[in-house]
Order: structure tokens, then sequence, then C-alpha cells
């Protein structure tokens, strides 16, 4: 559990995601394949990426996911063989996959330490994906070995859930399907927007500020100060912006505990690592002093949501919303 926990700090330092998923058995017994609706003719696939070029020959039939890439797959029916695990969540139910897919038969990757690859090898995947696995720049060479491996092309965390979608259908020959189900999330979001004429759509939500935290530790604060990143770009999808409170104080993402006051923004959401951390936090007169904390416009939440948030996935963003919409409501509605 703590070295998980580390990951997550590593990861929310660095502006990325917490590659997770539910931990059941390790068999391998899992996976679906993708060829029932999926044509031949799609193949071979060759995808480039930051470590080299992933070359797909056939309909892949035994695939391993080690970053969220199961919540694409699941839109097309396919479950993977394997999977990363989260010690956050290890009752194996998560929220967003629930009736979509049954992980229940795949294996769960430990991929918060060194990786196993014996037991990767032993699997017999024939299609990795990592398209947003931090370690991949220390294993491409000897993943690849084993199966082909698609990998992100620039750096983990930077590519869009648009993006990583579109990657993994591309691999798996399914890319019409993969942008049907991204244009039916994109919808969704289109619709808190109020863009779409939807009535319980939030419009006031446009040139609001927001800030996102994360509470790892005591005085230990990491605050996302690049409105560019992955971590909250469903933030600038609904037309809010960084607070200037971050942008102007917080350095390298991290920000003095005698500061905290600069987290304050229309919409205040910060993670904690553990329920501790959270009643220490509330017991700090600077933090409840916060104009955003005293207002009600705060959201205080668990290390699971909190990766989730960082890495929003085609399924997992309207889960997310609906954690976050009483709270964004309150802001919308705000003069």
């Amino acid at each position: 559990m703590r070295r998980r926990l580390k990951l997550l700090v590593a990861v929310f330092l660095a502006v990325a995601a917490l590659a997770v998923a539910a931990g059941c058995d390790s068999s391998g017994g899992g996976g679906t394949s993708a060829a029932a609706s999926s044509s031949s003719a799609a193949f071979p696939v060759t995808l480039k990426n930051k470590f080299g070029t992933a070359i797909v020959k056939s309909q892949p039939k035994r695939i391993i996911a080690f970053g969220y890439e199961e919540d694409t797959l699941a839109t097309l029916g396919i479950t993977p063989i394997a999977y990363a695990k989260n010690e956050y969540k290890s009752d194996g139910v998560f929220p967003w996959l629930q009736g979509k897919i049954d992980l229940s038969k795949s294996a769960a990757l430990d991929t918060s330490g060194d990786l196993n690859l014996e037991q990767i090898a032993a699997l017999r995947p024939d299609l990795i994906l990592a398209t947003n696995f931090y370690s991949l720049a220390d294993y491409y060479d000897r993943l690849s070995k084993i199966a082909p491996t698609v990998g992100y092309t620039d750096d983990a965390g930077i590519a869009t859930w648009q993006e990583n979608s579109t990657i993994i259908g591309k691999a798996v020959g399914r890319n019409a399907d993969v942008q049907k189900a991204i244009a039916g999330t994109a919808k969704i979001v289109q619709g808190v927007q109020g863009v779409q004429g939807v009535q319980d759509g939030l419009p006031g939500l446009a040139g609001r500020t927001f800030s996102y935290s994360f509470y790892y530790e005591p005085g230990g604060l990491a605050v996302i100060d690049d409105p560019k990143t992955v971590s909250v770009q469903l933030y600038g999808e609904l037309g809010m912006k960084l607070a200037p409170g971050v942008t102007t104080n917080v350095v390298d993402r991290s920000l003095s505990m005698e500061k905290i006051e600069a987290l304050d923004a229309d919409f205040l959401l910060i993670g904690f690592a553990t329920p501790a951390l959270k009643t220490e936090m509330n017991a700090n007169k600077l933090f409840a002093a916060i104009p955003a904390v005293k207002a009600g416009r705060v959201l205080q939440v668990d290390a699971f949501i909190a990766g989730a948030v960082n890495n929003p996935t085609i399924l997992n963003i309207p889960w997310q919303l609906d954690q976050l919409r009483p709270t964004l409501t309150k802001v919308a509605a705000t003069s």
C-alpha cells in the first residue's frame, strides 16, 4: 500500500495519472476477442511511439492493459487478459465499469514496483497497451519482445483521453467504433456545459476558476499548476480555468501550507492519501478560512477518486461528473 501511495504522489507531481484497475485472480483466463466486429482489412496496424514502433499483424485476442485502457476496451466489448491492479480498489469493482466489463477472470498485475516479466510472458499476450504507463521507458524493449507494445508518443500523462482512446481503437482494429464512443462521452460533457440546451446543464461554469491538489503527507501538498495537463482537461472542457492564486504561488507543483489560501477558487478539489490526513487538513484554520471551503464549493475526495480524476477516460468521465455535479452546481449558481 505504501508503495502504491508513493506512486500516486509521484504521478500527481509529474502531472500524470495512476494506472489503476481492480485486482482479482492471476490466472489470466479472461479475454474477449474483438474479431466479431472488426475487419481483417484493418491489419496490419503500425503505431509509432516514443520508444519504437508496434506492428499489430492480426486481430489481437490476448490483450494486456497497463494504463486504464480497459475502459476504452470495455466500450468495444473487449476484456483484457490482464491489467494493472490498484490497492485503493481491491474489491475489484470499478463503478464506471459495472455492467460494461467483467475483470474477475483477468490477471491483476502489480505495476507499482518492478514488473514481473516472466508472469507477463506466461500470459502469452498478443498485444500490450501501455499508453499511459509511466515506467515504460524502463521496460519497452523487453515488453516489445513479448508482444507488440503500444506506448505514448510524447510523454505519459500528456495525451488527451480522446487521443488515447483513438490509439487503442486503431490497435485493435476498431477505430470507427471508438470514435462513436468518444462522441458519446463528449456529448455528456457538452450536456453539462449546457451548450445543447439541456435543461440540467451548467452553463454558469464558463469562466469559473478551479484548483486541484493532493495532500499526500503532513505538510506535503501537491498542486496542479499547468492548465494544459490531462489531469485537469475535463475542467477546461467545461469552460473553467485555473485559479490565478495557483499560477502565481505554486512552484513545481508545490505549495507551502502557509500559503494554502492560494488554493481558493470557484471550485476547489482536493484529494487525500488517507482519512487521517483529511481530518488533519480540516482542522487547519488556514484551510477552513479559504472562501471556497467556507462557502461549500470544495470537494474532498479519497486517493481512489484522486487517481481517477488524474486520469480521465472515456468511461470514468461520466462517473466523475456525477461525483462533481453537486459541488459544480453550487459553483455555477454563484453570482
